[in-house]
């Protein structure tokens, strides 16, 4: 009787703080209400294929940790454009032109970081002038803006707004150094 009692005592407790409902929702499902679970604080996220089409959150980037330790290192040391995440993102970005950017990306030079961005800069090999790429990340923000600079102008790519540059970044592209 003392046990049955125990028993009940626990399964009341449990029922009453949520904790049995919480086992039978361990995968993010939730079909007693229909209700979308929400995020604990120490949540991850998840790389489900049905997943909407999202840049992984900082943390979980492997491309970051790269860049940030990059500074001064050419970026041909860092295998910068053979980095998988890094590719399809350019590739998403640039569309059509990537091909370009990939095809032009010889000549180079050392990597920077000022304050939380990243540049890295590159261009066709005996013709760098009329046709140079800037790359810049916010390492804050995991953010990446493209310049392609071409004797027609200047081609910005944004991958979530444009990147507050530090004024001798920004002299960079305008070739006011």
């Amino acid at each position: 009787m003392r046990n049955a009692l125990l028993a009940s005592l626990c399964l009341m407790a449990a029922l009453g703080c949520g904790f049995l409902s919480n086992l039978s929702n361990k995968n993010g499902s939730n079909a007693n209400n229909g209700e979308k679970p929400s995020a604990s604080p120490d949540a991850k996220p998840s790389s489900s294929p049905n997943a909407p089409d999202k840049k992984p959150s900082p943390e979980a980037s492997t491309l970051i940790p790269t860049l940030k330790k990059s500074a001064g290192k050419y970026p041909y040391a860092i295998k910068l454009m053979e980095n998988a995440e890094l590719k399809t993102r350019l590739m998403k970005l640039l569309g059509k032109d990537y091909a370009g950017m990939k095809s032009h990306w010889n000549v180079e030079s050392p990597i920077e970081i000022d304050g939380d961005i990243f540049k890295a800069s590159g261009c066709e090999a005996h013709n760098c002038g009329p046709n140079n790429y800037f790359m810049f990340v916010d390492l804050k923000n995991d953010n990446i803006n493209v310049f392609h600079i071409e004797d027609s102008g200047t081609k910005h790519y944004f991958e979530n707004g444009e990147i507050k540059l530090p004024a001798h970044f920004a002299e960079d592209l305008t070739g006011n150094n």
